[in-house]
């Protein structure tokens, strides 16, 4: 007997909106808080920039940059939690061993950031060696709450989430700019570690609960896999700013980052929604129930605002390059704006994909990496221009997004029949 009987047209569409409905309303408050989160941060940087001496700020930037380096292998802690919760339920002997096993992971890393504190500081001639050794504790604090906010999103309690990216914004932007003036930049870096502590506390005391149950862990080979994957998304997605400074002139390639920066920031909410999506992706496959419209709905949800976005940004790419940089770059990069704006877009549709592949487990999950090796050869051949180097990028993401397409929309398709 089939799991899923046939349903008549109206009663699938029926059925899709109503799995887009609640995977929109669990998707919502996440958005909301990277968004508010977004603003926040535009507004630290300015109120630190207008306070801090300029090589302070640029100091600070640098460690802030550093600091988000991180987030791509935080990204696959998260990720992994996630799974793990969404696969079994979450007992509170599940949440402290996967919190136990993401400390021993990160605890190594950590004790060599310290002695490394004082090399980084000289690279990046910061004024402090304490500027360079907060990098320790904020990759403990932040990786313990990657791991925590997984385990609730596993459990669809995005609305705790939600609180923990508001709470280590408000601390971040009150204390940070606070300890500023007597600190300066090791003020600002206590107050973003304070913040993120105060969200680990929030969340370490939402999956604590007091319920015995079996503990199940966070195992090795499906972090690896995660870090593979969401490492193949990221390289897949960045490899042509690194190619475009290599191939292309200073003011050009200059132009180019610029234009790419406005593309990725498009895809800051998609990228919530995707955290909110993957575990009911995990759950429909495990469940072998309502897989199709799983993975329909979670490419409205996480692809219409990435569309959304590019569109907007497509529709007056010059009004928004000379919002935000003036008039620094000449008006023809407007052209490359929209190019890569759509590019950024599209690719969070290659995201939902790769992410339905990593749900059921298999190696198709890889495949942007395959889609970065064809990038990088497509841009060696063609670099003539920045428009060149955008539409190489573009080929390669029209490439992957087939491969992937065809594999999922087959493969969950089927699943859907039987």
């Amino acid at each position: 007997m089939p799991l899923i009987a046939p349903a008549r047209p109206s009663g699938g569409s029926g059925l899709l909106r109503g799995t887009t409905g609640r995977l929109a309303a669990l998707a919502g408050p996440v958005m909301l808080a990277i968004a508010v989160q977004s603003a926040a941060n535009l507004v630290f940087h300015a109120a630190l920039g207008r306070s801090l001496p300029a090589a302070d700020y640029g100091a600070l930037g640098a460690v802030l940059a550093a600091m988000t380096l991180v987030a791509v292998p935080l990204t696959a802690l998260q990720t992994a939690a996630a799974r793990l919760a969404a696969d079994g339920g979450l007992t509170g002997s599940t949440a402290r061993n996967a919190l136990a096993r993401a400390l021993r992971l990160l605890a190594p890393i950590a004790v060599l950031l310290v002695p490394a504190a004082g090399p980084l500081g000289d690279f990046m001639h910061l004024g402090s060696w304490w500027d360079a050794a907060l990098l320790a504790p904020t990759l403990l604090v932040s990786g313990l709450l990657a791991t925590a906010r997984g385990l609730l999103l596993g459990t669809a309690r995005s609305r705790t989430v939600a609180s923990t990216y508001l709470v280590s914004t408000t601390m971040r932007l009150g204390l940070g700019v606070l300890l500023a003036a007597p600190l300066g930049v090791t003020g600002a870096l206590i107050g973003t570690v304070l913040g993120e502590l105060a969200a680990l506390l929030l969340a370490v005391r939402a999956v604590w609960p007091t319920t015995v149950g079996t503990a199940r862990r966070l195992a090795t080979g499906d972090l690896a896999r995660t870090t593979a994957v969401v490492t193949g998304l990221f390289a897949f997605t960045t490899v042509d700013l690194f190619l475009a400074r290599h191939h292309l002139p200073g003011d050009v390639s200059g132009a180019y980052v610029a234009a790419a920066t406005i593309g990725k920031t498009i895809l800051a909410l998609p990228a919530a929604a995707m955290s909110v999506a993957y575990p009911r992706l995990v759950a429909a496959w495990s469940a072998r129930a309502g897989e199709r419209p799983a993975l329909r709905s979670s490419l409205v949800v996480v692809g219409a605002p990435a569309m959304a976005g590019a569109l907007v940004v497509a529709i007056a790419p010059g009004l928004v390059l000379t919002l935000l940089y003036g008039d620094a770059f000449p008006a023809e990069t407007g052209s490359l704006v929209r190019a890569l704006a759509l590019v950024a877009g599209a690719s969070a549709v290659v995201s939902v994909l790769a992410h339905a592949a990593m749900a059921r487990r298999s190696r198709a999950a890889l495949l942007p990496w395959a889609g970065a090796v064809v990038q990088v050869g497509a841009i060696s051949l063609w670099h003539s221009s920045a428009l060149a180097v955008a539409m190489a990028s573009a080929a390669s993401l029209l490439v992957c997004m087939a491969l992937l397409g065809l594999t999922e929309g087959r493969t969950w398709g089927s699943a859907h029949r039987r």
